[in-house]
């Protein structure tokens, strides 16, 4: 079949239509589809990104949060103690005392004092507690005529022996001085704020009283020291504080020491070396681990003749010695015994 150049034209045309059709069939539209693809995975991506960006700055606004809670809890935690140690809560209140110019103490003690237990939203009791330390300290003022004493100030006993010179010295000063001359209860109140504004959230004064002495007064004060138990602590404790640790001396040597007061101590290297009991104290029949007739022949023979002569010393604060002072000293003491003796078994 002869077809004409105007058939085979129109035939080449239809051709060329029919390729361009698959071409867009199978090429451009496919092409667009897979961009439709693609956009609409851009879409659910930048949906996921949407959500971990907000998951970050949701991150960054708690831990934001927690850094704060934690600021105010680590301040809170601040305002305690952070560990109560009672010798060095002690030894720091008599130190802030003396350096005030208060240092006649009669007693120190301390107690535990109960705190509220913390009740927890869900009725529980938390485990964390509050801790209360309470130091009662009892001090004395002088009385403006006596002559005071602390750490042997004013004493007269120099190596073991009574020195005259410095004993008449101190009677002379035996006078009325006036009662501005009384030392004790400024100094006791000052001592008390500077202890209190030390650290005013966790040292308070509970209790201050005075009693009436002959001529002088008590002074006493309940000191509280407030502590907790942090089971899971957020803050560094802070152990600088001067009651938190200890401040007094070390390598104290306390060879020399003795707890009570032995009738005559005979420790050469102690400052008490061969200074004798009164004989008022010593006569004392208040003796829960002897029989009654001991401590009633021992109480009166030194009534009668003396401690140094029924320990069999020569004189009061005098080392032993082999005279016959000792002797006849010891004579008497025995005649004491052996009368007070026959007069206990007599009533017996």
């Amino acid at each position: 079949m002869n077809l004409g150049a105007r058939e085979k034209y129109g035939i080449a045309v239809v051709i060329l239509l029919i390729a361009l059709l698959l071409v867009y069939i199978f090429g451009i539209r496919g092409s667009q589809k897979r961009n439709d693809e693609l956009k609409a995975q851009r879409a659910e991506l930048q949906a996921q990104l949407d959500y971990y960006d907000a998951l970050k700055n949701e991150n960054e606004e708690t831990e934001a949060a927690i850094q704060a809670v934690e600021a105010n809890i680590s301040a809170e935690e601040k305002k305690f103690i952070p560990a109560i140690k009672t010798e060095s809560i002690e030894q720091y209140i008599l130190g802030v005392f003396e350096s005030n110019g208060c240092p006649y103490l009669v007693s120190v003690q301390s107690e535990d004092i109960e705190g509220d237990k913390i009740t927890m939203p869900d009725g529980s009791v938390a485990a964390d507690g509050l801790v209360i330390k309470r130091i009662t300290v009892k001090y004395s003022t002088t009385d403006g005529f006596n002559i005071p004493q602390y750490n042997l100030q004013n004493s007269v006993v120099i190596d073991g022996i009574p020195d005259e010179d410095l004993f008449n010295a101190n009677i002379d000063e035996m006078y009325w001085h006036g009662a501005d001359s009384i030392t004790g209860y400024p100094q006791f109140i000052t001592a008390l704020k500077e202890i209190e504004d030390v650290a005013p959230s966790c040292v308070k004064i509970n209790k201050i009283a005075t009693e009436a002495g002959g001529g002088y007064l008590y002074m006493i004060a309940e000191i509280d020291f407030f502590s907790a138990t942090f089971i899971n602590r957020v803050s560094e404790p802070d152990m600088t504080a001067p009651y938190a640790h200890w401040t007094g001396a070390t390598g104290v040597a306390t060879n020399a020491g003795f707890i009570g007061y032995p009738f005559i101590v005979e420790d050469p290297d102690s400052a008490w070396y061969m200074v004798l009991m009164s004989d008022d104290d010593a006569s004392t029949t208040e003796r829960p681990f002897s029989t009654y007739y001991s401590a009633a022949i021992f109480s009166d023979a030194v009534e009668q003749v003396g401690l140094a002569a029924v320990l069999d010393l020569e004189n009061a604060g005098m080392a032993r010695d082999t005279g016959d002072d000792e002797a006849d000293a010891a004579d008497a003491g025995a005649d004491a015994a052996d009368a007070t003796a026959t007069d206990t078994a007599n009533a017996a």
